[in-house]
């Protein structure tokens, strides 16, 4: 939760507002929050309610607002508990919230850290951000007016702050200074600086004015004179002695056209956000004009942050947003937004839940982009991701996604990328970018002749002879690092042309002596930051004093405490193209064998893979297994795709190794592509293909399938697999029977189902527990109970089917096992769904909507918000039809094909009840439709009652009627049925 006192009181919950109640709480709370986590007395409370004057009903009246609060902040709570915000206290009452969720105690720390801030810039950002909590005048209270008044009197410190600042960094700001000086013209300080901004812009009479002006008012209302601050800027002022502005950042030759571009485009951004893609060859200045947004942007008060991908490829899954993350959660504009649990890993390592999560990436991109949302909003933000073309896959998909908002906030995203025409992951990233609004690519080319001599004047100091430029310009095609580069050397006109930057790597390589250049050879075998230790463990050696050769010092920088680099990419690359592929593979090997302990699995795996020649197959295999594991652990699949990819075309002629691998693919496609996608298909038949020439139990393997046939509707596969599962007892064969009966319940054949499902239960029934909690979120082990709830509950035993479900909730606790707990929710939302029960579904989909959120599974998010609004709709809510059919649509997105026909058959009903006669008739068209094609026909008896009645044809209601009974749902038939008797009776009513 978030408290705002820094104006009207304003309380809100993950977003939204939250309302405390009339004015008189209102205060309370506000006095609570300007003392919080302080034991306040009720007699003190009173006190300030009432200014000093309470009523003789004042100690009841005191405890309801206090229960009005607890019901407001906490509506969760136990009943009859205190709740953890607004806890009791001997004689009184003490509000215990995070300071950092109170705006005030915020405002109070930006102002320390703008105070403690090393430049001007830093610190105008900062005040900044502080200013923009204020949204008006706090709650007058007499009992908390000194509070305030420290607070006011803060604020005009932090106003003077940010006009020093601004005025040191030599922005032009005299409007807003002399606005604030008229309204505050006792305020030296503040005066100060409008005489110093005014004299820096050239209007020393004006400086000079603003003193006596402010040297009579003064004296008029105050009766003194300036003091020291003033009275030393006049005389400074007087003798022309005043010091310069703080020096401007990053300078740029020859780049006018892209930095008036990327001005307007950061003026633009502080409204709509904005995406400015800057795409050109390796050392053709992109970085450099990103380093000027940045400088621009600072200078204007927006904060910036940076991620840096390393020029070698190899980079880990999403190392652009975990620099970038780490950046802005340091922010204090982050906020909540900072503290959400789908953050964890970008900070902390991998995030706190492991494994294949389908909802974990989603929720990953959603919080991503409220940070930046959340940063941007007081003053905006400029992202720079740079060398976008060294991306891992997963930070391009993140990218992807948030373009697609970007838009609604006030961020400029600036990206720099080499010619990406040839790479199919860029191509779409861009192609994404490109149909955001907002979205700008610019390429900057070579210089020309005038800046290229520019920028050897600003280098050398001396003007060049046309020659010179004329032999750069031709030799380089303009390209300012090259230009640079050459320019080091003895004769920058007639030395190499830009290839000459892996001969200068060459020949300071060749200078070092055979142990140093062997250090140098692992570091550029490494292909980006190196931890010293492995470089030492690698080396044999000491490598800190080896590094400081003076060769060795030009082509390497610390990139970190205890990590280096080549000073730029090309070196590396220059140095490992001099390698001989022997060589190389014996360095890989040692690179790897020294990191075991310190490099990641990708890396480790990559590097034995640059070594199989020399009998490193395995450690390749190992390592690229452990690599998928990780990647998938950290929420990057498609990283863990392409291990798995890796290791599937490794396990050739190893078929039970090779099936894992497909099956482990199988899941993890189902959350990237969907369930009905070809990849999943693919992976899916290669799995089954590999089936017979396995010598290990396949169960376990048909058990996957099994479950994956069934989400696919694909009811003849999963009959087929289940079938293989039934033999015997134990777990194997409870899921083998509870597979049978979930066939037979969307198949229709609700006794056979009942008959498996029963058997699956008995099955479980004789289970050593600890086999239970072993298998905790495997579906088998609960799902029995809830399909047979639905079942039960469709053959007319509503009572056995809640009793299944509470026993499926049970066996959840017993077994530890929270996917359980959740299943109960969801399984009961659908009970609701057959059996019209708008209030057990209310109940339902909010349960499933909090324990999706809260454990990260969207599908339980999705299927709860369709169940929620139903229950609107069924209840009477027609106006929400249209949100009914779009969180019905968003329950199937990733490819679920089962269910279609159930939630199509609500939506049918639900729109006959709202009187809609035509789209229910529709509905129920395509639901039956559906039906027909996928063999999903549990419901079809319902959709042709909807049907009938829409129609007013008894002769569907009688077929809804007979096909029920046919099944074996006497819950359908007994509904079906009242529509023909009602029919009948409209029927006999007209011939009267």
């Amino acid at each position: 939760m978030r408290f705002e006192v820094l104006g009207p009181l304003r309380v809100t919950r993950d977003g939204e507002p939250v309302a405390v109640g009339g004015p008189q709480q209102q205060r309370l709370l506000a006095v609570l929050l300007l003392r919080h986590n302080q034991a306040l007395t009720a007699d003190w409370l009173a006190d300030a309610l009432w200014d000093g004057r309470p009523p003789a009903s004042a100690e009841v009246t005191l405890r309801t607002y206090v229960a009005g609060l607890r019901r407001a902040l906490e509506p969760d709570r136990r009943a009859r508990s205190s709740g953890e915000l607004l806890r009791n206290h001997p004689g009184g009452y003490r509000l215990r919230v995070p300071p950092e969720a109170i705006d005030f105690v915020r405002f109070t720390d930006l102002l320390r850290r703008a105070a403690a801030a090393g430049d001007p810039a830093t610190a105008e950002r900062l005040y900044t951000d502080a200013l923009a909590l204020w949204r008006g005048d706090p709650v007058d209270v007499v009992a908390v007016r000194p509070d305030v008044a420290r607070l006011v009197e803060s604020r005009l410190a932090a106003e003077e702050g940010r006009f020093a600042a601004a005025v040191a960094t030599g922005r032009d700001v005299v409007p807003e200074l002399r606005r604030f000086v008229t309204a505050h013209p006792g305020r030296e300080h503040a005066r100060a600086q409008l005489m110093l901004a005014l004299y820096r812009a050239g209007r020393q009479a004006d400086a000079l004015a603003a003193y006596t002006e402010g040297r009579r008012v003064l004296a008029d209302e105050y009766g003194v004179e300036p003091g020291a601050e003033l009275r030393d800027l006049h005389r400074r002022i007087l003798d022309h002695d005043v010091p310069a502005p703080a020096a401007p950042g990053h300078g740029l030759v020859g780049r006018p056209g892209e930095l008036t571009a990327l001005q307007d485009l950061l003026t633009a951004a502080r409204r709509t956000g904005r995406v400015a893609a800057l795409v050109g060859e390796a050392g053709i200045g992109k970085t450099s004009l990103a380093r000027a947004v940045d400088d621009r942007a600072t200078a204007a008060g927006v904060p910036v942050v940076w991620g840096r991908c390393p020029d070698l490829g190899q980079a880990p899954p999403f190392w652009l947003w975990a620099q970038v993350v780490r950046a802005l959660v340091a922010l204090p504009q982050a906020g909540d937004a900072a503290r959400t649990p789908a953050l964890a890993g970008f900070a902390d390592g991998p995030p706190a839940e492991s494994g294949v999560d389908q909802a974990a990436r989603f929720r990953t991109y959603e919080a991503v982009a409220d940070l930046v949302r959340a940063v941007a909003a007081p003053a905006g933000l400029v992202v720079v991701l740079d060398d976008l073309h060294a991306a891992d896959r997963d930070s391009l998909l993140l990218l992807r996604s948030l373009a697609t908002t970007v838009h609604t906030g006030r961020t400029l995203v600036v990206l720099t990328l080499r010619p990406y025409e040839h790479d199919p992951d860029l191509v779409a990233t861009l192609a994404d970018l490109a149909r955001a609004p907002g979205f700008r690519q610019l390429r900057p080319a070579g210089l020309d002749a005038d800046a290229v001599a520019e920028l050897v004047r600003g280098r050398t100091g001396t003007d060049p002879s046309p020659h010179l430029v004329t032999g750069l310009v031709e030799r380089t095609g303009g390209n300012p690092f090259f230009i640079t580069e050459l320019l080091a050397s003895p004769d920058p006109a007639e030395g190499e042309p830009p290839p000459s930057v892996r001969d200068t790597v060459r020949v300071r390589l060749n200078a070092l002596d055979d142990t140093t250049r062997d250090c140098l050879d692992l570091l550029c075998v490494a292909g980006r930051d190196l931890d010293l230790r492995v470089l030492a463990q690698a080396s044999g050696t000491a490598v800190t004093d080896l590094l400081a050769h003076p060769h060795a010092a030009h082509l390497v920088v610390g990139a970190g405490p205890g990590v280096v680099r080549f000073r730029h990419p090309l070196f590396a690359q220059a140095a490992y193209a001099d390698l001989a592929p022997p060589r190389r593979a014996a360095l890989h090997a040692r690179l790897a064998d020294a990191g075991a302990d310190v490099l990641t699995p990708a890396e480790l795996a990559y590097h034995y893979g640059q070594a199989v020649g020399l009998g490193h197959g395995d450690d390749h295999l190992r390592w690229t297994l452990r690599a998928a594991e990780d990647a998938t652990h950290r929420l990057a699949y498609e990283d863990a795709l392409a291990h798995l990819d890796r290791a599937a075309a490794l396990l050739a002629g190893q078929p039970a190794r090779e099936l894992d691998v497909h099956l482990r693919r199988t899941a993890l496609l189902q959350i990237t592509v969907g369930v009905g996608s070809d990849a999943v298909d693919r992976a899916a038949a290669r799995a089954r293909a590999l089936l017979p020439h396995v010598d290990t139990d396949p169960r376990p393997a048909l058990w996957t399938l099994g479950e994956l046939a069934c989400n696919r509707a694909e009811f003849a596969i999963a009959t087929d697999l289940a079938r293989q599962l039934t033999a015997g007892d134990g777990l194997i064969s409870a899921a083998g029977h509870y597979l049978l009966g979930v066939v037979g319940y969307f198949t229709g054949h609700l006794a056979a189902a009942d008959a498996d499902l029963s058997t699956a239960v008995a099955r479980l029934r004789d289970l050593d527990p600890r086999q239970l909690v072993g298998q905790a979120g495997r579906t088998p082990t609960l799902a029995p109970y809830n399909f047979r709830a639905l079942v039960r509950s469709l053959r007319g035993d509503g009572t056995a089917a809640r009793a299944d479900l509470a026993a499926a909730l049970d066996l959840a606790e017993r077994a530890d096992d929270p996917y359980g707990r959740a299943n109960a929710a969801l399984f009961t939302a659908w009970l609701a769904l057959q059996e019209h029960d708008v209030a057990l579904g209310r109940a339902a989909a909010r349960r499933c909507r909090e324990t999706g959120e809260r454990q990260g599974m969207r599908h339980f998010v999705t299927t709860g918000d369709f169940v929620a609004e139903w229950a609107a709709v069924r209840g009477g809510d027609v106006g929400r039809l249209t949100a009914m059919r779009a969180a019905g649509d968003a329950i199937y997105r990733l490819g679920l094909r089962s269910t279609r026909t159930i939630t199509t058959a609500a939506m049918a009903d639900a729109y006959l009840v709202a009187g809609q006669n035509a789209e229910a008739e529709r509905l129920a068209d395509e639901g039956l439709a559906l039906a027909e094609a996928s063999g999903e026909t549990v419901l079809a008896a319902e959709l042709h009652r909807v049907r009938g009645t829409a129609r007013g044809d008894a002769a569907e209601l009688a077929a809804a009627v007979e096909l029920a009974t046919a099944q074996g749902a006497y819950l359908l038939s007994a509904r079906a049925a009242a529509g023909v008797e009602t029919d009948l009776h409209t029927d006999s009513t007209a011939d009267r």
